[in-house]
This record gives C-alpha cells, sequence and structure tokens, in this order.
C-alpha cells in the first residue's frame, strides 16, 4: 500500500489552503475508483489483476523510484500521480450498452476479420464463425454454450482492450456520464486539471515520442503551485511497467475461465517465472527463469520494454524532470532472461522460421518468377492503380453507393486520377517515370513498405479498404509490390505526399542483395512536393532490356537499322515497355493511363 505519496499530499494541503480540495478529491476517488476498478475482472477474469491492487503497486514502485525525491513533489503533481494511477485503465471497463453497440461498430467487425485471417491466434475459428456478422453460428461453433458465450466476451473484451488507453480522457472528465463513477467534477478544480490527468492516463498507451510531444513540460497548478503533466506520465509508464511481480494473476478469477487464451498464460508464466527483483532509487535488477519458449519471449520483450523506456527516459531527462534536484533514474544494474530444463536458445532467442529478404528476392530471381518484365510492371502500375482506388473510395465514399464500375459518373471520376507513364532523361540514364494521383504513403505506410507483401500486415490500410464498395476494392493483395522493381535495379527512388496525413517525403529504397544491405533512406519533404499521391523513378538499363526484348532481332535486323544506333534502340526498349504496359492492362480500360506521347509516332510505326 502506498503510504509515502498520500501522506504527502496530505502534509502539502495542510500546509496550504488553496490545494486542499486535492486531498479531498483523492479520498473521494481512491475509493470510488478502486471500487470501480473491481468490475473490470468481470469482463477480462482471462487478465492479470487491473483493479486497485494494481494502482498502488504502481504507486508503491514510482515511490521506490523517487525515493526521498518525493518531498520535492508539488501538492498538484502528487495529486496527478495518485489520481492517475488509479483511473489510467478506466478505459478497459464495459458498459452494457457500449458491450451491445460494438456489434454495429464498422471498426470491430474488421477486427473480427483480421482475427480470422489469423490463424495462430486463439479467437481464429470463433471469429472465423462470426466474420458475416453471424454471432450466433460462432457461439453455437462450441462445444458448449458456456465455451461459446465466454469466446464472445474475450472477443469484447480484446475489442476494449485495444482502444482503452483512448477512451480514458473522455472518462476522466466526465465519469458519471460513461461510467456513473459518482467521482465529484465541480467548480473548486478547474477542468483543465482533469484534462491533464486524461492526457497523462492516455499516455501510458503512446509511444514515447508522442509524450514528448503531446503531454506538455509545466502548465499552471492549483494555487501559487506549477504541475509537470510530461513528468508524471514518465512516472507512470515505469511504475506501470514494474508491476510484474509474481502475484498479478488472481487465482480466484482463473477459475472462471474455461479455457484460458495462450498469451493470458504466456503472460502468467512471465510473472510467475520472477525469481530476483530490486527497485529503488539507485538500482533496477531483474532475473526471470521461464518454463517454455512462448514464456521467455514475452519475458524478453517485458524487458525489453523496460530498458528502452529507461533509456528514451534519460536521454530527454532535462526535459522531463521539473528540478535536476530530483537526480537521474535508477541504473539497470541487471536484466536477465533464463529458460529451465534441456531447451537450447539461439542467440537468446527461441528458434523461429522466417525468411530474409535478401534470399526472398534471390528466390524470385532463381524461380524466375518475375524475370518477365511485364510483371514487374504489373505489380509497380497495380500500386499505383489500387493507391487511386483507395483515394477515390475515401473522397466519394456517398457518390459511389448508388454508382457501378461500367457508370459514365465513375468513368469521369476516374479521368480525374491519370496515371502518367514517362520516359525521363537525367545525365546519360534513362528512367521510366510512373506518377498516380492515389492516396500516397504516410510514414506509418512507409515501414510496412520495408518488407515483402509486407503492405498485407498494413491494418490501417485494410481498414480503410474494407469500408469501400466491394466493386472498387483494390485486385492487388499477394504481389511483392515496390520490392519488385529491384529485379530491375539496385535502388530506386519515389516522392509521396500522403492524402491521409498531409506529409511528402523522398525515400530511397536499396535491394538487400547491395552494399547499403536493403536500408530504405527517408527525408521529410517540407513545402515543395504539393500534389498528392507518388511519383516513382525507376533506373532503366537499357542495354539489358533490348536484349531481353530481342529488339535487335525484332526491329533493327529486320528493318535494316543500323545496330549501334543508340537513340533508335532505346527508343523501341520504350515502345515495348508501353506495349507490354498495354497488353497487361488492357482489360483495365477504364484507368486513365496516360503515356509518353512524345513516342506517339513510334507506337504506331512498330
Amino acid at each position: 500500500m502506498s503510504t509515502r505519496l498520500i501522506q504527502h499530499l496530505k502534509n502539502k494541503c495542510e500546509a496550504d489552503a488553496n490545494v486542499a480540495i486535492l486531498y479531498a478529491q483523492w479520498e473521494f476517488d481512491q475509493k470510488l475508483v478502486g471500487k470501480a476498478l473491481e468490475n473490470i475482472g468481470g469482463f477480462y477474469p482471462h487478465f492479470s489483476n487491473h483493479n486497485a491492487s494494481h494502482s498502488q503497486q504502481i504507486l508503491v514502485n514510482i515511490e521506490r523510484i523517487l525515493g526521498n525525491d518525493i518531498e520535492l513533489l508539488s501538492a498538484t503533481d502528487t495529486w496527478l500521480i495518485l489520481e492517475s494511477a488509479y483511473w489510467h485503465d478506466i478505459g478497459m471497463l464495459v458498459d452494457a450498452e457500449s458491450a451491445k453497440g460494438v456489434h454495429h461498430n464498422e471498426d470491430f467487425k474488421f477486427m473480427v476479420k483480421t482475427i480470422a485471417q489469423d490463424k495462430g491466434h486463439d479467437l481464429h475459428a470463433f471469429c472465423f464463425a462470426y466474420k458475416d456478422d453471424d454471432w450466433v453460428a460462432a457461439i453455437g461453433s462450441e462445444n458448449h454454450p458456456f465455451d461459446g458465450v465466454e469466446k464472445y466476451r474475450q472477443l469484447i473484451a480484446e475489442w476494449f482492450r485495444r482502444n482503452h488507453d483512448k477512451r480514458i480522457s473522455g472518462l476522466v472528465e466526465d465519469p458519471f456520464k460513461f461510467l456513473n463513477i459518482t467521482s465529484p467534477r465541480t467548480e473548486l478544480l478547474p477542468k483543465r486539471i482533469y484534462r491533464y490527468l486524461g492526457q497523462i492516463c492516455m499516455s501510458h498507451g503512446m509511444h514515447f515520442t508522442d509524450v514528448m510531444q503531446k503531454l506538455p513540460y509545466k502548465q499552471t497548478g492549483l494555487g501559487t503551485e506549477d504541475c509537470h503533466p510530461r513528468f508524471i506520465s514518465c512516472l507512470l509508464r515505469l511504475g506501470d511497467l514494474f508491476d510484474l511481480d509474481d502475484n498479478r494473476f488472481c487465482p480466484v478469477m482463473a477459475k472462471h475461465v474455461s479455457h484460458q487464451p495462450s498469451m493470458s498464460k504466456a503472460h502468467e508464466d512471465k510473472h510467475l517465472s520472477l525469481r530476483e527483483f530490486q527497485l529503488d532509487k539507485r538500482t533496477v535488477k531483474l532475473v526471470a527463469e521461464c518454463p517454455d519458449e512462448m514464456s521467455y519471449v514475452e519475458t524478453q520483450n517485458w524487458f525489453g520494454w523496460i530498458r528502452e523506456e529507461f533509456q528514451n527516459q534519460m536521454s530527454q531527462w532535462n526535459l522531463i524532470v521539473p528540478s535536476l534536484k530530483f537526480g537521474s533514474l535508477p541504473t539497470i544494474e541487471q536484466l536477465d532472461v533464463l529458460i529451465n530444463g534441456n531447451k537450447e536458445l539461439l542467440d537468446q532467442k527461441p528458434m523461429k522460421f522466417s525468411l530474409e529478404e535478401k534470399n526472398a528476392i534471390q528466390i524470385l530471381q532463381g524461380a524466375n518468377l518475375y524475370t518477365d518484365i511485364s510483371s514487374i510492371l504489373r505489380e509497380l502500375i497495380q500500386n499505383s492503380i489500387d493507391a487511386t482506388l483507395i483515394r477515390i473510395g475515401i473522397e466519394y465514399k456517398n457518390e459511389l453507393k448508388n454508382l457501378t464500375p461500367d457508370n459514365d459518373d465513375f468513368k469521369n471520376i476516374l479521368k480525374k486520377y491519370p496515371i502518367e507513364i514517362n520516359f525521363i532523361k537525367k545525365s546519360e540514364d534513362w528512367y521510366l517515370s510512373i506518377k498516380d494521383s492515389g492516396i500516397g504513403f504516410s510514414l506509418e505506410d512507409l515501414k510496412y513498405v520495408q518488407k515483402i507483401a509486407g503492405s498485407s500486415k498494413n491494418n490501417k490500410r485494410k481498414l480503410l479498404i474494407s469500408k469501400m464498395q466491394p466493386w472498387l476494392k483494390p485486385s492487388s493483395y499477394f504481389g511483392i509490390g515496390l520490392q519488385s522493381a529491384f529485379l530491375l535495379t539496385n535502388k530506386f527512388v519515389f516522392e509521396t505526399k500522403s492524402f491521409i496525413t498531409g506529409d511528402s517525403f523522398l525515400v530511397e529504397m536499396n535491394s538487400p542483395l547491395e552494399k547499403n544491405n536493403g536500408y530504405c533512406f527517408i527525408n521529410k519533404i517540407h513545402g515543395q512536393y504539393n500534389k498528392v499521391g507518388t511519383s516513382l523513378n525507376l533506373p532503366l538499363n537499357i542495354e539489358k532490356l533490348s536484349k531481353s526484348f530481342f529488339v535487335e532481332e525484332n526491329y533493327l535486323k529486320k528493318i535494316g537499322f543500323v545496330e549501334d544506333n543508340q537513340n533508335i534502340k532505346t527508343e523501341l526498349v520504350f515502345v515495348e515497355i508501353i506495349k507490354k504496359i498495354k497488353e497487361t492492362f488492357n482489360q483495365s480500360s477504364n484507368f486513365n493511363l496516360v503515356f509518353d506521347s512524345t513516342l506517339d509516332d513510334s507506337l504506331k510505326k512498330f
């Protein structure tokens, strides 16, 4: 039980009448919110405890980290620490109306479809039966109605767990409206203080960069005090991470679960594996001994998050801590994960099958899957077509409900989004330029571009597609996308501007087979690239392509051109590329593919 922080708040409030209301509010909330948290277990019996005991342990951990520096805290900061420890998981509470409402939520339906495609997920079979909104069939697919209802509850719990940190802000500001928590909200405490509290609670699920950007360093507190939301956020994140002792799972609650999900079992074993735990003002020391590979992986991940959070906070400590009088964070002395028995590890990890990007490219080359340039062009232009369809699906969402692919109105919409295919010369080199006005790439999207077929993992993009008209949805899904260009060149560059975020980037992609080992270099463009969409420049090896197209055999020798006429040879390569594209997309006449007009005469001639 946390005592020092509570006593410190009490002492501060007794010494300054301007902040006395904080202790009164805390006394209410400790009881009211603590009582409300006990209801989380009703929907999450397969989870670790997220009740008042979790909140209390977070406060104990923060006390250990701060040590005697607690005395440096203002009353407002102390109140924010206490309150955030209790409120931060309140988003996991599920009221009946919200639980019933998710059945009609499009994002929830998308989550169900995503799980249905993930054969490794415990709810895969249940969601596969559920995916067409047939919850009756899903529950009936289990051997016992109790198991069916339990799986349904776990599915709802998964939905609210994924979004619980995003729900917190509104719940904190008006807890009675949403959850019937009678925590008083009066004019005695400014609403902005509760907004700070909501931001702090939300931040426990944020990326550290967002914490630094979205939470203010210092704000006016109560009376003559200041408060420091960013500092409180960082303490909450650490206190939460260190609640990993071996008593996090309730054995009584476990009896309510018929089938414990494998991930919950791995997390329970993670907590039970803890053998040494030291946390104080000076030192962090954790040693775990895991019973199997999956608990080992989860423990390694958790310890990795602790290490990463410490590194992030220490690197920005001067921009976090209210005063350098607080000193620094503890030193990580030991974070070790062991595994029981005769199990062997490879580089401190269980053996896991995977296919490296370099080997994947080599396999594709060796299998001749993409040696024909038609296949590569198809991938690249299909990317542009798909990006265009997604943008149209967003911009014309309402209009498209009454249209069909053959409708003239739809064809007129497509004309507004041409895909331009040109040949550009830079110095002595030629490039194939493919420029579209599609949805473009955000920084988040680029994370998936770096892996072959990685777009299939881009759930945000998949969510956008799921909301489109069925006949408009992109057809390309399993191709290797932009990486197919590496079968023609070792490096290529594209510029892009995201329709969603408005950000613009210049991206250089390097083949995994070459000296840059597949690294991608991203430069943000400020105020230069204003057109939404993507412009790709692909280097062309004219000599190699002319042999691939049998230019000399098919053209030069037959019609008497001089073989070493490089200009004619180059032009004929361009003609062949355009022919290949037209052959590939001859069924896609609706799409506005605009070709290099300077080659019109050559196309007619050859």
